[in-house]
């Protein structure tokens, strides 16, 4: 059960970047000519990969070292969700707040480990 609920809270980052995909494709198919949107929304959802891969493959963790990078690189996000052009006010806003919240579960992955 506790293992069950931490993957459905660290799939949250995750599934707004999806969400995020989702209406910036729908909205506009010209999204997939426009590195600028969809470079930040791509690296989001690496990151947001490697953040469930490292939680929950202990013997791959490199959560030490990766911790404040991955974090700095989720932030990073976040701030491009305000100089990049996407299609919706809705779609921007998920953005940085889907980063901010994997850039704490990054910082909350080095704490716990």
């Amino acid at each position: 059960m506790n293992e069950i609920a931490v993957f459905l809270v660290f799939t949250i980052p995750l599934l707004i970047f999806v969400s995020v995909g989702i209406l910036e494709f729908r909205g506009d198919q010209g999204t997939l000519r426009s590195r600028s949107r969809i470079l930040p929304l791509a690296l989001a959802v690496i990151l947001s990969v490697a953040l469930l891969v490292d939680v929950f493959h202990p013997y791959l963790s490199l959560a030490l070292s990766l911790s404040r990078p991955m974090s700095v690189l989720a932030l990073l996000v976040a701030v491009s969700a305000f100089f990049f052009r996407y299609k919706s006010r809705l779609s921007a806003a998920l953005m940085f707040i889907g980063a901010l919240v994997l850039a704490f579960f990054w910082l909350l992955n080095r704490w716990v480990a």
